[in-house]
């Protein structure tokens, strides 16, 4: 059951973030999903339901080109996946109200995911903002 869901973990990441089919959303998040992340909502203005995740998504693939994510840490245990993703792109569409910088940007982020019946019921999230809009020239480097 455990390599299960770090599967379905594995298939956010490549499938909707990388290739940026989130089609796939509906088949690996339940119906009544959550998403908890408040960063998502304030900066990506998504709903914390499917669709939000689904949207949310497709604006941080048209936020930054060549988006790559890779799968850097996976843990589970009983209904719980803690996974740390480290993503990179370039910075080439409106990203969390910053117009097109042109810059690379690189970050990590964690995510934990609730599983119910084989599927994402829940979804928190936490990657350092500020640290982004330092990439991207909006905050001053200390």
């Amino acid at each position: 059951m455990l390599e299960m869901q770090k599967d379905v973990i594995r298939r956010i990441v490549r499938e909707v973030f990388e290739q940026g089919n989130v089609e796939v959303v509906d088949e690996l998040l339940a119906e009544d999903f959550v998403d908890h992340s408040l960063q998502h909502a304030r900066f990506f203005s998504a709903a914390s339901d499917r669709e939000g995740f689904k949207q949310m998504a497709l604006m941080a693939r048209n936020g930054l080109s060549g988006l790559k994510a890779e799968l850097d840490l996976v843990v589970a245990e009983g209904d719980l996946v803690a996974a740390r993703v480290l993503a990179t792109g370039v910075h080439d569409g409106p990203l969390m109200g910053v117009p097109p910088t042109g810059k690379p940007v690189d970050l990590a982020d964690f995510h934990y995911f609730r599983f119910k019946n084989g599927k994402v019921s829940e979804h928190w999230n936490q990657f350092n903002a500020l640290e982004v809009m330092q990439q991207l020239g909006v905050v001053p480097q200390p």
